[in-house]
């Protein structure tokens, strides 16, 4: 897929410029965002269907912990599935265990896969009000009332994505039959995107400009603070081979370091193999940490969320086979406040 820049710019100043986006209170809140769902009905070519049990076992705990929702886009995959089947596959597991937030806890943005919902009823709302499902934005703003965070699905200036998204529907409608004869990218759904490498360049260049915490998805690629999960590997194998140097002398310690530098490498030449291993954001300097990305519910092991608690923003990923007994695991988190201040200052 391919962005145009100049309308991507455009459209996310006029987003951002929209007095009649909604906007979210950041303080005294709690928020669990979520993008690329992507729910099909439950058949081979619902790519959904590996990390349901995950995507239930997050929400079960959000509705507990008296989380609420937003949800990204690409939510259901319409370019694939008719909402009847979506609704009766899901309509008493993923869709019960969300109608249990209640509507004023759930937000949606409408993406490419799921731009319906600008016209259609919400089968997750307990009170479906047609025309009034989903916007195209939404924004947050601090405690002071500054509006300092722009919400989007991150669509905005791709060619077969927006400007050319009949054509594509059509393809991808027929790509739903195919698929499952031919196993297309049956190993790791988490890719079909297929997102060109500048995509978070480009988004992340105006989030900067504009000074604004962007959040998006889309790509299906999680960033955290305008770093993607492979910078942050490298940084860790640079800092676990001087390590090693310096301690050289220490058998013990040698060995644990050793052992810890061939797990991050494993988990390197995975980001390399699922083409995750996107280039640097802002490759003159450490970029701003302006840009963020929620993932998918796609990946092979599980699904990601990008969580906003009072001061406090993290990536999680909800495992698809527990481990240790662990439901999830927190990737990266930083204070908020602490991100605000660097981005707009």
């Amino acid at each position: 897929m391919s962005h145009d820049k100049v309308l991507t710019r455009k459209k996310l100043s006029e987003l951002w410029r929209d007095e009649g986006i909604p906007v979210l209170e950041i303080s005294g809140n709690k928020y669990a965002i979520f993008s690329d769902i992507h729910l099909g009905n439950g058949n081979s070519a619902d790519d959904l269907r590996f990390n349901k049990q995950a995507l239930m076992r997050a929400f079960n705990y959000y509705t507990y912990e008296g989380y609420s929702l937003i949800f990204l886009g690409d939510i259901e995959e319409l370019w694939q599935f008719e909402l009847h089947e979506i609704i009766e596959e899901y309509n008493n597991t993923i869709y019960a265990e969300i109608r249990a937030f209640g509507d004023e806890q759930i937000h949606r943005v409408f993406g490419n896969h799921d731009i319906d919902w600008k016209t259609l009823s919400d089968p997750v709302k307990n009170n479906p009000l047609k025309h009034l499902c989903a916007t195209e934005a939404l924004k947050m703003k601090d405690e002071y009332g500054k509006t300092v965070v722009l919400l989007l699905h991150g669509h905005q200036g791709d060619v077969y994505s927006d400007k050319k998204a009949w054509s594509s529907r059509f393809f991808v409608r027929l790509y739903r039959w195919i698929e499952p004869f031919f196993k297309i990218d049956y190993a790791n759904p988490s890719s079909k995107s297929c997102m060109k490498k500048d995509f978070e360049q480009i988004l992340y260049s105006w989030a900067k400009e504009f000074k604004v915490i962007l959040i998006c998805g889309h790509s299906h690629r999680a960033v955290f603070a305008s770093k993607a999960y492979v910078q942050r590997l490298e940084e860790e194998i640079k800092k676990l081979k001087e390590q090693i140097y310096v301690n050289k002398d220490d058998k013990k310690k040698i060995v644990k370091l050793y052992n810890e530098l061939k797990k991050r490498k494993r988990e390197y030449k995975n980001e390399k193999k699922w083409k995750r291993d996107i280039p640097s954001i802002d490759p003159k300097q450490e970029p701003l940490p302006c840009f963020f990305n929620t993932g998918c519910a796609l990946y092979p092991g599980g699904v990601t969320v990008i969580e906003i608690v009072d001061d406090m923003i993290k990536l999680v990923k909800w495992h698809r086979n527990l481990k240790e007994g662990k439901f999830f695991k927190v990737y990266h988190e930083e204070n908020l406040k602490k991100i605000i201040n660097e981005v707009i200052k």
